[in-house]
């Protein structure tokens, strides 16, 4: 008995078609094999941040200046309070969970003329509800940064000010 099945030109095609479209599955699987294994022997691992040139440095080489200090460092979200004899808008850290401001300068010229002579009594700050940031300030300046460190012992204030003394 047949099936009434007959073996012609559209099993045949059938058959090419699937061949063909097996064989592009293959290439495919071997192109995105070789881009994959290529692109893991490149890989690098994420580069270090930019290095900042003298009298240009950012939130981040900060940042690395204090951890190189050993102070655990901490970006804050929260917006930065007013002061009153500081230009540039404070950018807010904490520094071994004591809250630190830093001010970046265009130049530290700039810098220097602005807080020369700067006293603990002039760096109060008054957050955004219009009460003053607890904790003694402690002030301290390098490059074009200056930084206002809220709390913290003499050991904490020293590496402060040499992270920040430290930077190009």
């Amino acid at each position: 008995m047949s099936t009434g099945r007959t073996k012609g030109p559209v099993s045949s095609v059938r058959n090419v078609v699937s061949l063909a479209l097996f064989a592009v599955a293959a290439v495919l699987f071997i192109v995105v094999s070789v881009l994959y294994v290529r692109d893991e022997r490149k890989k690098e691992e994420t580069p270090p941040p930019p290095t900042s040139a003298p009298g240009h440095a950012q939130l981040i080489n900060v940042a690395d200046a204090l951890r190189a200090q050993g102070i655990k460092v901490e970006f804050s979200r929260e917006p930065g309070p007013r002061f009153e004899n500081l230009t540039p808008p404070g950018q807010g850290l904490t520094a071994d969970g004591k809250p630190l401001y830093v001010f970046i300068y265009e130049d530290p010229t700039i810098r220097e003329d602005e807080t020369a002579g700067l006293e603990p009594a002039d760096l109060t700050a008054v957050n955004r509800a219009g009460t003053p940031v607890p904790g003694t300030p402690h002030g301290a300046g390098g490059s074009n940064v200056y930084v206002v460190l809220f709390g913290g012992d003499a050991d904490l204030t020293a590496k402060v000010d040499r992270a920040i003394q430290g930077l190009p």
